[in-house]
């Protein structure tokens, strides 16, 4: 399982936590979201240090969850604050309670070393809330596959033109190569498309008349979110920003976050520059979306459920060219995580 825990990782959308007690999985272990009365999240381990029941089948009293089976209560820090029929609370009485915020419509938790968690950390999703884009969020997905096998899809373009046919997928974009670069710990693949027909879901919101110029680039920011820029141009047509932010540009978030050894929860939104303040246009593209997505989950399940892991089979193909320095960042990663923080003299935090 990815063991990388010194990282904001996204718990749930913003609209699944409220004043009642949400449990779920991440890295193995059962956790309880909630909301404190002033609305901000809070997360502990969903399990009493007691008899070990899970908190998340208790009450929220205020700021507080009450255990189901004896009525312990324990506040957002973890620690204890009531015993029915006991005044004295051992120090023992504490749970673990995990560092939480909220951007992006996520919110968000730090499973490693609370010490080291600093809002600066959370990955910044460009252009969102920027004037000429529209957002459109997932609704929460579980992936029935480990998180380094959907690393290695989200850094796989090839796959498209077989595995999307009705939607990202182009037949002319199979023989075109894929271009790979590595920048420390992203790994960025990519192609241009030029002179083709636009995809279905291009065709149908870009309103071209002709062949365009299209691109997909996958940008994965190891350990754990994707940025996929997808779109089109007509053919011949500058290629900067200007431009490819005119007719059908979008980009697309996925963060994702352990939940066992072979199973993810992964998280979603897309910005676009077409068809603004079009709620039709933003259901349909989530209907797309979802479709899309799960086109993924059904073969990366069947992987997972057939042979375990991406890079079980013996053959590698130019194409696996990304996926084999994810693999290697990945290794990296987890080997640094394991080394101890090193702290800073104090004029170097100060200055």
């Amino acid at each position: 399982m990815n063991r990388i825990k010194n990282r904001w990782y996204p718990a749930a959308w913003s609209h699944e936590v409220g004043h009642s007690l949400l449990a779920r999985t991440f890295f193995g272990e059962r956790a309880v979201l909630f909301r404190k009365a002033n609305g901000d999240p809070a997360m502990l381990l969903d399990r009493c240090p007691h008899k070990g029941a899970p908190l998340s089948l208790g009450e929220l009293k205020n700021d507080s969850v009450q255990c189901p089976y004896h009525g312990l209560e324990f506040d957002c820090s973890g620690r204890c604050v009531k015993i029915p029929g006991q005044d004295n609370i051992p120090p023992t009485a504490r749970v673990r309670s995990y560092p939480c915020m909220e951007r992006y419509g996520l919110v968000w938790f730090w499973p490693g070393e609370p010490t080291r968690a600093h809002e600066s950390g959370i990955f910044e999703f460009k252009n969102h809330g920027a004037a000429g884009w529209e957002c459109i969020n997932g609704p929460y997905t579980l992936f029935p596959a480990s998180i380094e096998n959907i690393l290695d899809n989200l850094v796989d373009p090839a796959h498209t033109t077989f595995v999307h046919k009705k939607t990202i997928g182009g037949t002319d974009a199979a023989n075109v190569p894929l271009a790979v670069e590595q920048h420390g710990d992203t790994v960025v693949v990519g192609r241009w498309i030029e002179n083709s027909q636009p995809v279905p879901v291009m065709q149908k919101y870009g309103n071209f008349d002709g062949p365009v110029d299209r691109w997909q680039y996958y940008h994965l920011h190891l350990p754990h979110v994707s940025l996929v820029d997808m779109g089109a141009i007509d053919a011949g047509t500058s290629r900067d920003d200007a431009s490819r932010d005119s007719r059908y540009r979008t980009l697309s978030y996925a963060v994702l976050t352990p939940e066992t050894d072979d199973t993810t929860h992964y998280f979603w939104l897309v910005l676009r520059t077409f068809a603004l303040g079009d709620a039709q246009v933003s259901a349909d593209l989530i209907q797309a979306y979802v479709e899309t997505f799960d086109e993924d989950r059904a073969l990366l399940g069947a992987i997972q459920a057939h042979s375990g892991d991406l890079q079980s089979g013996s053959l590698r193909l130019s194409i696996d060219n990304a996926s084999v320095r994810v693999r290697r960042a990945l290794l990296r990663l987890a080997q640094e995580e394991m080394q101890p923080a090193v702290q800073m003299p104090e004029a170097a935090r100060i200055a």
